[in-house]
């Protein structure tokens, strides 16, 4: 069983070398690197949080939720347009996507397939998964 788990420490430390991780690692820290981008998400969620707070401690008037829906857009549409997050919202795809095709080429093997017949990681199936076949 030990040898499982040595395994999975390799796999991490050459999933540790791959574009997804290096691009995903980048894009985080840069985007914990700048203050702008950083506060303007701990408000936008903070704001979310206590509001829903105020929804199960009892009414909101109509009032207040149209104008908190406005603010939350706004917030929204400021985080969506700053290229940090921006950024990092596509190197987290691109990493899951890669991470999601490693483990379905797990799965199939586990399940005595072969996982480039089965939409796993081979040369026809790259642009499909997204995540950068070798």
């Amino acid at each position: 069983m030990a040898s499982v788990f040595e395994m999975a420490r390799a796999l991490g430390e050459e999933l540790q070398k791959t574009p997804q991780v290096e691009a995903l690692l980048a894009a985080k820290k840069a985007y914990e690197e700048d203050p702008e981008i950083s506060q303007a998400v701990a408000e936008y969620t903070k704001m979310h949080e206590d509001f829903q707070a105020k929804i199960q401690a009892g009414g909101i008037a109509p009032e207040e939720q149209k104008a908190f829906s406005e603010e939350m857009k706004k917030r929204g549409e400021f985080i969506k347009n700053n290229k940090l997050a921006s950024d990092l919202y596509t190197a987290e795809m691109n990493f899951n996507n890669f991470i999601n095709s490693v483990f379905n080429v797990v799965t199939a093997t586990l399940a005595g397939e072969d996982p480039a017949e089965n939409n796993g990681c081979s040369p026809s199936s790259c642009a499909s998964c997204g995540g950068g076949c070798h």
